[in-house]
């Protein structure tokens, strides 16, 4: 299993606008069949930490390509990516993370 995060630096006053655009994303994502998709908004961050993080998880990296192409050729999402690029500080981030180990993990090994 992978989670998929892509970040986001807004300009300043802008987060919130940027949030309420990517409930639009989240909408798309789950569309393709992305598995929880959610926004999280930084509370307390270091500095040069992304104000907002799109996170999804996804079974491989196949998959989650798959779904980025679904996404990106819908017909509304070159607007849509216009709209938040001029809101944002610098480019967004993908990172895709292999999940190593998780709480489901820890308490199988406890039992």
């Amino acid at each position: 299993m992978y989670v998929s995060r892509l970040t986001f630096h807004t300009l300043p006053g802008k987060t919130q606008e940027v949030e309420e655009k990517l409930r639009t994303l989240l909408g798309w994502v789950e569309n393709a069949g992305g598995l929880g998709p959610r926004v999280m908004r930084t509370h307390y961050g270091s500095l040069g930490a992304p104000d907002l993080v799109f996170e999804q998880e996804v079974g491989d990296p196949t998959t989650l390509e798959s779904q980025i192409k679904e996404v990106t050729g819908n017909k509304d999402f070159q607007a849509w990516a216009r709209e938040i690029s001029g809101l944002l500080q610098q480019s967004s981030k993908r990172k895709l993370y292999d999940i190593t180990s998780s709480d489901l993990h820890t308490k199988s090994a406890r039992s």
